[in-house]
């Protein structure tokens, strides 16, 4: 079976060159029929192995044309979901470069403050402004007293304000 894939090679690939306009990708999916080729156990069983060899081919050329497809329709379902039609101009509504870029740095000045707090400040500013937990549930949370809780997060935010401020 080798042996007539080599011998049909240059016309296999000019078959897919006249199909795809692309020699490349002539190349790469003849690599890919000679991989399939070597899997084939029996080949005695094959009347035409020249027919076989260009079905083969042919099989192959379609895959490849789903396979595009659909990454083409998920390309445009991508573009469809993250962007907006203003006008005739088509908008990504993602956030630009530099503010992802400024987004991340701020971010990690806040989470450098937070492990400069004491830890039990810290947990207290966790647990209530990233987790969402009332002051009260802080307090049964940690068996501290609500006024005790008031007062890490007085101290947290003031802090995380001087320390953000110098920062800018």
């Amino acid at each position: 079976m080798l042996k007539a894939y080599l011998e049909k090679r240059p016309a296999l690939k000019r078959f897919l060159v006249v199909r795809f306009r692309d020699e490349t990708l002539a190349e790469d999916l003849l690599q890919d029929l000679y991989l399939k080729l070597e899997r084939v156990d029996d080949a005695s069983t094959i009347s035409n192995v020249g027919a076989y060899l260009f079905r083969m081919a042919n099989n192959i050329a379609l895959d490849h044309n789903r396979q595009k497809m659909r990454q083409m329709a998920r390309d445009r379902s991508w573009v469809d979901i993250s962007r907006s039609e203003y006008g005739s101009e088509s908008v990504d509504e993602g956030p630009a470069a530099d503010r992802t870029i400024e987004a991340r740095q701020k971010l990690a000045q806040v989470s450098e403050a937070l492990n400069q707090l004491p830890p039990q400040c810290r947990k207290v500013f966790v647990l209530h402004k990233l987790k969402g937990h009332s002051h009260r549930e802080v307090s049964e949370s940690l068996g501290i007293a609500i006024s005790t809780v008031e007062k890490h997060m007085a101290k947290a935010m003031k802090f995380l304000v001087l320390h953000l401020k110098d920062k800018d």
